[in-house]
């Protein structure tokens, strides 16, 4: 009643005479989809951490561009006629001043030439606000050209190059109160 073991029916292969490498192409398609999944995954964090490229916004007045870049060469605008009565009680007095503008952006005498109204308007609402005993103390023209310089770079914020104003210098070629 014993059935002897070794004899195994002819239906099954054995796994020498079997071609082999069946259960190697899950792994084939493992070690593939990593490597793939790797390479993917480094592409993405690298592009991640890469810094990107800022491009300085071009000001466009009037449909043209405006080159606010620094030439290196010094250019001058001038602003005549500037005249307001001094704030305080005494209306009868005014200031009377003319000054040249020195910054170095490539297209300084365009952008203020554009700004102009603005820039007027702001120095003559300065140049009111002081009064005639303002007038009087020592140090008064250094104090409206700072006054000035503040004034005129709000006014020209959007021009500005990083914290560097636009208008480097200003410079009295008139200085007149009565």
């Amino acid at each position: 009643m014993c059935a002897q073991i070794d004899e195994l029916p002819d239906s099954q292969d054995t796994p020498a005479e079997s071609g082999g490498g069946g259960n190697l192409l899950p792994v084939i398609i493992g070690v593939i989809l990593a490597v793939l999944l790797s390479v993917g995954g480094t592409y993405f964090i690298i592009n991640s951490l890469k810094p990107e490229k800022t491009e300085k916004p071009i000001i466009t007045e009037g449909g043209q561009p405006l080159d606010i870049e620094p030439s290196g060469d010094e250019k001058f605008y001038e602003l005549k006629d500037l005249i307001t009565n001094l704030g305080g009680p005494v209306k009868a007095r005014y200031i009377d001043i003319q000054l040249k503008m020195e910054g170095v952006a490539g297209d300084f005498e365009k952008i203020l030439e554009q700004n102009e109204h603005r820039i007027r308007d702001k120095s003559l609402t300065i140049l009111g606000n002081y009064t005639y005993e303002d007038c009087q103390l020592d140090g008064f023209q250094e104090r409206v050209r700072v006054d000035l310089k503040k004034g005129f770079s709000s006014v020209l914020r959007k021009y500005r190059d990083g914290e560097s104003d636009l208008i480097r210098q200003i410079y009295f070629t008139q200085f007149v109160i009565q």
